[in-house]
């Protein structure tokens, strides 16, 4: 038998999906939801955190307790995808901001991922995408600084410089450099935000993201770029596209 604040938590996430609580509306107050249910404040309170550790509401001190926005992100992974589809799949109100791109060294998990040594010169690139005015997936992406010099001096275009115009994703870059993407590597898992990714894209507790690791390689088998996407667990949704 369900106890008293399962039953609560349950008939108010009916009206979270209903549309009887839409998002950025606030649910009842914890004086009206005990004269409804007749139950004690713990009670209601202990409802009010469940649905807030599924990440469905957000408490809000002076406010309320807001409902959250949890329109799907989806990361769509196709063959000649630079990064996953953004604003086709997602809406207007979706962007990507560059937040960092500079050379640097690679380290012992870069290192390894690349197939290069530790300490040797990399491209690395930061990335924030958003669904409106929330950050819902980070993104960071390191190239050898070969490859990155390479594009640089045969199409123009600095992978190191994060002011500058992308006028084609990355990897037509790549080919117009003379290299040739040929395979990606996915590797997909789950774990507890760190404090860092909890705090930007603000997650509830008990929410997880999604980590994909990536890694492209040109047909013999050389490294060419590997990412690190971090997904809100609430909200990410991941889509392949596999050539048959």
């Amino acid at each position: 038998m369900a106890r008293k604040y399962e039953k609560i938590a349950h008939e108010l996430r009916e009206g979270i999906t209903n549309g009887t609580y839409p998002p950025g509306s606030t649910l009842p107050a914890l004086p009206e939801l005990m004269a409804t249910y007749e139950v004690a404040r713990e009670t209601v309170r202990s409802a009010v955190s469940a649905l807030a550790n599924e990440g469905l509401v957000t408490p809000l001190s002076g406010v309320g307790t807001v409902v959250r926005d949890l329109g799907t992100v989806d990361m769509h992974s196709q063959p000649g995808d630079a990064h996953p589809a953004w604003g086709s799949t997602t809406g207007d109100d979706s962007k990507i901001e560059t937040v960092e791109a500079s050379y640097d060294v690679a380290n012992h998990e870069v290192a390894q991922r690349l197939g290069i040594g530790r300490g040797d010169r990399v491209v690395h690139r930061v990335r924030r995408y958003y669904k409106g005015r929330h950050i819902v997936l980070l993104h960071d992406q390191w190239l050898p600084g070969e490859v990155g010099a390479r594009i640089h001096s045969e199409t123009g275009y600095d992978p190191a410089d994060k002011d500058a115009h992308e006028r084609t994703d990355l990897y037509s870059f790549m080919r117009e450099a003379g290299y040739q993407p040929a395979q990606t590597t996915e590797r997909v898992s789950t774990r507890m935000p760190d404090p860092d990714e909890r705090d930007v894209m603000s997650i509830p507790p008990g929410v997880p993201v999604l980590i994909t690791l990536r890694t492209t390689r040109d047909a013999s088998q050389i490294e060419l770029e590997t990412s690190t996407f971090v997904a809100t667990g609430d909200r990410a949704e991941q889509t392949y596209t596999v050539a048959m």
